[in-house]
C-alpha cells in the first residue's frame, strides 16, 4: 500500500502549547511535501499542541483552539494531498469524571481542503509518565473504522491508530483487528512515545506482531523532541518506521532527529539497534540540549569536584551546549585532595571551558563555629559534611545568578536510591542530567565519552575511588571513598525500581547465576557479584536498598527534574509516597 500512496512521514517536534507556531510549521511542511510529490503526509500524536504538557491538556482554551487550528488552518493545506494529524479535541456532550471539559486524543484525516475522517485514541496509556485518563475520554470502538482516501490508483481504506491503540496485548479491545475486519488496506500509527534505552527494538517487535496478526502494512510515526511533566524531562525519540504486511521493516527514520521523510522502499531498511551505552549517551546529549532550548537558556554552571559524576556531566554539557557556555567551579575544602583538584583543572583544560576555583574552608569553619556557639555543643560529623555540601550549593547558585545561567546537579540514580546526597547542597539546580543513570553506567559512559571525543576525562578520574571528600575517612589518596560497592548497589537499584523485582526473586536469580550480565558486569573491579557474597547476604542487601529507597523519598521529591532515559525514572515515572512503608 505505502509504495503506491507516496507516503511522507513528518517526524515533528511540537513546541509544547504553541498551537499557532506548531500549526504554521505543519502547513509549511505540508507544502514542502506537496512539492516533493506527496500523496499522504502523516504527523504524530498531539502534534498541534504537544502531548506531555500536564494539565494544559485539560485547558478549555487549548482544546477548542486546537480544533479550530485543524479546521481553519490545516484542512485548507490539504488541497493537494491527504494529511493525517493528531490533536486534543473536544467531545461534545461529555465531561471528564471530575467535571472537566470532555476532550479526546484525536486524529483528523484531511483531503481536498476539508476534514474527511476523524477518530480518537481508544486505549488509554496510564503507566510511567503518562496519565491519559486524567485528560482524555476514550474513543468509541464502534467508530474505529478506516477512512477512504482518493488516490491516483483509486480509493484506499486508511486505518489510523493513536499510540496505545497498537499496544493492545493486555486489553480486551483490539483496535488493529477492528480496522482489519472493517476493510483497512493499511495502518498509520500516530505516536508521542516516551523514550527509554532499548525501546526502539520493543516498538519494532510489537509493530511486526500487529502486522502479522492483521496482514496489513504499517507506518509508525513518532514525535521527536523534549517535553516534561514537571519532574521528568521526557525524551521523544522519533525513530519512525514503515513495515510491510509481514512485519518486515522497509524504512527506518533517524533517532532524535526532526525531519520530513519520503517513503522509498528501494532505499532499504536501517535495522541496526544502537549499542546500549551509545544510545544512552546520545539520549542524554539530546535531552540536555532540548531542556536548555525549551527553557530559552544557553549557559550552565557546574561544580567540578574532580570526581566521575561531575566530569561526565561536564562532557555531556559541552557536547550539548558548546564549551563557551559551560562554567566549571572547583570548591575545595580541607578534605579535597590534590589529586581531585588536579583532575578537575585538567578536565576543564581538556574541555576548553571557563574554570574557577572558589574555596569554601573559611566559610565552612565560620558556620560551624557559629552553630556550636549557639548550641553549646560540638557539631556532628554528618552536620559538618552537610554544611560543606550546602555551602557549595550556595556558591554555585550565586555564580549562576551573576551570570544568568542554570546550575546543573551532578547526582546519579544510585546515589538517589540511597539518599546519599544533601538537600540544598548537591541536590540543587535546574536539572540533574544523570538522575536516571546508575553509577555503573556513569563509568561506562565515561569510557565511551573518552573513546568518542578524544579522552576529555583524565584517566585518574575513572580509576580513583568515588568519594564525596567530606571527611578524613573519604581520602582518595588512601584508597578511601564512598561507603558502597557501586558494582552491586547500581544494578540492585535498577532491578528493584526499573524491573520491579522483589528481593526474593533477585536471590533466586543470584543463586542460579542468572542475573542479567549486561546489568551486572562490574566496572570498578574484576570480581563478579557471585564471588562477593552468598544468596542470603545478597537478599539482605537487596532489602537494605529497598528500605533505603522507601526512607529517602523526601529528598527525591525536592530534587530538580531529571532526564528520563530508563524504563522507570524517579519522579512522576516511579511514583513514590513519602509515608508508605511496606510491612508484612
Amino acid at each position: 500500500m505505502f509504495g503506491d500512496i507516496r507516503l511522507w512521514t513528518a517526524q515533528f517536534d511540537p513546541t509544547p502549547g504553541d498551537i499557532d507556531g506548531n500549526t504554521a510549521r505543519m502547513v509549511e511542511w505540508i507544502g514542502k511535501a506537496v512539492l516533493g510529490g506527496a500523496g499522504l503526509v502523516v504527523f504524530p500524536e498531539e502534534s498541534v499542541s504537544g502531548y506531555c504538557i500536564g494539565d494544559q491538556n485539560r485547558n478549555p482554551l487549548l482544546i477548542s483552539e486546537s480544533l479550530k487550528a485543524v479546521k481553519q488552518r490545516l484542512a485548507p493545506a490539504s488541497a493537494n494531498c491527504a494529511v493525517v494529524v493528531g490533536f486534543n479535541g473536544p467531545v461534545e456532550g461529555q465531561n471528564l469524571c471530575d467535571g472537566g471539559m470532555g476532550a479526546a486524543n484525536q486524529f483528523a484525516v484531511l483531503q481536498d481542503g476539508k476534514v474527511v475522517g476523524s477518530g480518537a485514541k481508544t486505549l488509554m496509556a496510564n503507566e510511567g509518565v503518562l496519565d491519559d485518563d486524567r485528560y482524555f475520554i476514550p474513543g468509541n470502538p464502534d467508530e474505529v473504522r478506516p477512512v477512504p482516501l482518493h488516490t491516483e490508483q483509486g480509493t484506499v481504506q486508511l486505518g489510523v491508530l493513536v499510540c496505545q491503540d497498537m499496544w493492545d496485548d493486555y486489553y480486551g479491545l483490539k483496535p488493529a483487528h477492528l480496522l482489519m475486519q472493517r476493510g483497512a488496506n493499511g495502518i498509520v500509527v500516530l505516536n508521542a512515545s516516551p523514550f527509554h534505552v532499548g525501546k526502539l527494538a520493543t516498538r519494532r517487535s510489537l509493530a511486526a506482531h500487529r502486522c502479522r496478526e492483521t496482514g496489513l502494512p504499517m507506518a509508525y510515526v513518532n514525535t521527536v523532541g523534549v517535553q516534561d511533566n514537571g519532574k521528568n524531562v521526557i525524551l521523544l525519540d522519533g525513530a519512525s518506521f514503515v513495515t510491510d504486511a509481514t512485519g518486515q521493516v522497509t524504512a527506518q527514520y533517524p533517532l532524535f532527529e526532526e525531519g520530513l521523510y519520503r517513503y522509498e522502499e528501494s532505499a532499504g531498511p536501517v535495522l541496526v539497534n544502537p549499542h546500549r551505552i551509545a544510545e544512552l549517551c546520545q539520549a542524554l546529549v539530546f535531552g540536555i540540549k532540548g531542556f536548555f532550548a525549551r527553557s530559552r537558556q544557553s549557559g550552565a554552571v557546574i561544580g567540578l569536584s574532580g570526581g566521575i559524576d561531575s566530569a561526565l556531566s561536564a562532557v555531556l554539557l559541552v557536547q550539548a551546549l558548546g564549551n563557551q557556555n559551560v562554567l566549571g567551579i572547583n570548591m575545595p575544602s580541607q578534605f579535597s585532595s590534590n589529586t581531585t583538584r588536579d583532575n578537575a583543572a585538567q578536565l576543564a583544560r581538556r574541555l576548553g571551558i571557563e574554570y574557577l576555583v572558589h574555596p569554601i574552608e573559611d566559610v565552612v569553619q565560620h558556620k560551624i563555629r557559629d552553630l556550636e556557639e549557639v548550641t553549646g555543643a560540638v557539631s556532628s560529623t554528618l552536620t559538618r559534611e552537610n554544611i560543606q555540601a550546602r555551602e557549595r550549593g550556595n556558591i554555585l547558585m550565586s555564580h549562576a545568578q551573576e551570570r544568568g545561567r542554570f546550575v546543573i546537579g551532578n547526582g546519579n540514580k544510585t546515589e538517589f536510591q540511597r539518599g546519599y546526597a544533601t538537600l540544598y547542597g548537591d541536590i540543587i539546580g535546574a536539572i540533574m542530567p544523570l538522575g536516571d543513570v546508575a553509577k555503573t553506567d556513569v563509568y561506562r559512559l565515561a569510557r565511551y565519552a573518552n573513546q568518542q571525543w578524544g579522552d576529555p576525562i583524565p584517566q585518574p578520574i575513572i580509576t580513583i575511588p568515588p568519594s564525596a571528600e567530606l571527611c578524613a575517612e573519604q581520602n582518595v589518596d588512601q584508597g578511601k571513598g564512598d561507603p558502597f560497592d557501586y558494582d552491586v548497589e547500581g544494578p540492585l537499584g535498577q532491578e528493584l525500581v526499573e524491573l520491579e523485582r522483589t528481593p526474593a526473586q533477585l536471590r533466586a536469580l543470584f543463586e542460579s547465576r542468572s542475573l542479567d550480565p549486561a546489568l551486572w558486569a562490574p566496572v570498578r573491579s574484576q570480581a563478579a557479584v557471585y564471588d562477593k557474597m552468598n544468596g542470603a547476604q545478597f537478599e539482605q542487601l537487596a532489602w537494605e536498598v529497598f528500605r533505603a529507597i522507601e526512607a529517602t523519598v523526601f529528598k527525591r521529591i525536592q530534587a530538580p527534574p531529571i532526564l528520563k532515559v530508563s524504563r522507570r525514572a524517579f519522579g512522576f515515572d516511579f511514583r513514590e509516597s513519602t509515608f508508605a512503608r511496606l510491612n508484612f
